[in-house]
């Protein structure tokens, strides 16, 4: 009988890649994967704690497992990520069923704690092969932690200071997925443009993205999440001069208001980031630019939030996530008055919501009768379905085998977050 794992995974594209490594890992020592955590003996949970609902789905997660733990059978109960604080003592009061509590630095500690979990039961030790199908997209982190300190994130505070790896760590990883099959990689961090302020030797993203170019048989990079404090006009010329990165941008905003930003800590104006923005759309005018948005952070005026729609309607950005603010116990904004109610901060994160499904469905629409490239990277419903190089996503049907390619598709359909060719 195989050995199972069963992983569940929540929060951000860097605790995906975090998962990505956990399951290279027990795969290497004999494990398979398992949809069921009945059918496991080892239960993973890859925690995120960045907005209050979403650390009550691993508390909700968590207590729905106790009774599995103690059902008689084998088991061994992981939980990694940023749930995990200092307090590891508090989190093993808490939840006693948990045989180990791992901070997002000690990916590899997983392994570490089921070879040992294994040497108590009496096993053996196997060894194994990757079952998990390669991924044509993937990601690679090059740095951890963030130095910034928003006022409202409990990130920096989870995952700790920025720390950089080095170039050739993060190119034999990419190496390594592009013989595996990967052909788009995404190079992740909290703050992916601070790369290299904690290294001595000067490197920054743009050495990272010319190294990883260089890399046979991979055709498409990304990165993200850039802070726009950190994005250069370095960075922004190496992006248009590399064919092999797409210009595709995901920069935070998170408000149109210069006090809101100021209390949030984001050490930007407005009109610093609009011009960060001009910079960017006239050295790759084909890129897209997206964005975040937190509405109704402690003390935003009506009259605040209408400079953050106003900022929308300027900029026209092509996606906007949004989400109204909630208290993150430990941050310094948890210490202001959350003063706007919830029905209100529903109320704009809708009015946002409107407002970018108009803009982004007539940016949508230019697209339609025109050929776009796309890389294929799965099905979904039938057809098949990849993304652009400015990270549109198209659909489209065919009976031959795509997966992994290139396909030139033709336009039919444009909505505003997807488009059918």
């Amino acid at each position: 009988m195989s050995k199972r794992y069963y992983l569940w995974n929540i929060g951000c594209q860097m605790n995906r890649a975090d998962g990505y490594r956990v399951q290279e890992e027990l795969e290497a020592i004999g494990y398979r994967p398992s949809r069921r955590p009945q059918e496991a003996e080892v239960l993973v949970l890859n925690t995120c704690v960045v907005r209050q609902s979403a650390e009550d789905k691993v508390t909700g997660r968590l207590s729905s497992l106790s009774p599995l733990m103690a059902d008689g059978h084998a088991r061994t109960l992981v939980v990694m990520g940023c749930f995990v604080d200092g307090d590891r003592e508090g989190l093993a009061e808490r939840f006693p069923h948990v045989d180990a509590f791992l901070l997002p630095s000690d990916i590899s500690g997983v392994a570490e704690h089921v070879r040992t979990w294994e040497e108590r039961l009496h096993r053996a030790p196997e060894q194994g092969e990757l079952v998990t199908p390669p991924q044509v997209a993937d990601l690679v982190p090059i740095s951890y932690g963030c130095d910034h300190h928003c006022t409202y994130c409990i990130v920096t505070i989870r995952r700790g200071p920025q720390r950089s790896r080095p170039i050739p760590e993060i190119v034999a990883d990419v190496e390594r997925l592009v013989a595996g099959g990967a052909r788009e990689i995404t190079l992740l961090g909290q703050n992916v443009d601070a790369y290299g302020t904690d290294l001595a030797d000067g490197s920054d993203l743009a050495d990272v993205l010319t190294a990883v170019h260089e890399v046979e048989g991979l055709w498409r990079i990304r990165f993200l999440t850039s802070h726009p404090r950190e994005m250069s006009q370095r960075i922004i010329d190496r992006v248009a001069s590399l064919p092999k990165v797409c210009p595709c941008w995901e920069l935070a905003v998170q408000s149109g208001d210069d006090e809101v930003l100021r209390r949030m800590g984001r050490g930007y104006t407005v009109a610093r980031f609009e011009d960060l923005v001009a910079r960017i759309r006239r050295a790759t005018p084909d890129g897209a630019v997206n964005t975040d948005v937190i509405v109704g952070f402690p003390g935003e005026s009506a009259e605040q939030f209408e400079n953050t729609m106003g900022l929308l309607r300027r900029v026209r950005f092509d996606q906007v996530h949004v989400a109204a603010y909630s208290v993150r116990p430990g941050t310094p904004a948890a210490h202001l008055e959350d003063d706007v109610p919830e029905e209100e901060k529903e109320r704009r994160r809708r009015e946002v919501e409107a407002l970018q499904e108009h803009i982004a469905g007539e940016i949508a629409a230019r697209f339609l009768g025109q050929e776009v490239e796309i890389l294929v990277d799965g099905r979904q419903k039938g057809r098949w379905r990849g993304r652009t190089r400015n990270g549109r996503l198209v659909f489209f049907e065919s009976a031959a085998d795509w997966l992994g390619r290139l396909a030139t598709v033709r336009i039919t359909w444009a909505g505003p977050w997807s488009m059918i060719g």
